[in-house]
């Protein structure tokens, strides 16, 4: 088996420390096909266990039905609000990594999903380091102690 790892872009150039995130469920819910595709690649080649969902109502079945270590939503979904969504998640389980996903720059909204314990705020478009930015830091204490060591990133 394979361990996942993600660099921490804290340390020197050219040096990684590696986080062990052992198969980790990621539920992304995303009305925009293209960026959910993107993302679900994105933490595939990373070797999470991701689910997919394109609406408030497909993203509570999938929470419901297995235990979900971080979810990336959007903010504006068909069926709901995606911030609310993740209100809730995170109130039910508050070492949810969870990220929000907005088209639009909103201060009030950054506020609101922090002081709600959402993990990560994304303004659409982004860089992929963003959200592995976001994932660094919310997974420290998942670590346990599970630093592999310094190497020469290739």
């Amino acid at each position: 088996m394979t361990i996942p790892f993600a660099y921490d872009l804290n340390f020197p150039p050219g040096m990684f420390f590696a986080i062990v995130i052992a198969s980790m469920k990621v539920l992304i819910v995303e009305l925009e096909k293209t960026l959910l595709q993107s993302l679900s690649n994105f933490m595939e080649r990373n070797e999470y266990d991701v689910l997919v969902a394109h609406s408030v109502g497909e993203g509570i079945s999938l929470f419901n039905k297995t235990t979900i270590d971080m979810v990336i939503c959007g903010e504006r979904l068909p069926d709901g609000s995606g911030l609310e969504l993740l209100k809730e998640w995170t109130r039910q389980n508050p070492e949810l990594i969870s990220v929000l996903m907005t088209a639009r720059q909103d201060d009030s909204l950054e506020r609101e999903a922090a002081r709600a314990g959402i993990k990560g705020y994304l303004e659409k478009p982004f860089d992929l380091k963003q959200l592995e930015e976001i994932i660094i830091r919310s997974s420290r204490p998942l670590e346990k102690g599970a630093q592999e060591g310094f190497n020469e990133r290739r």
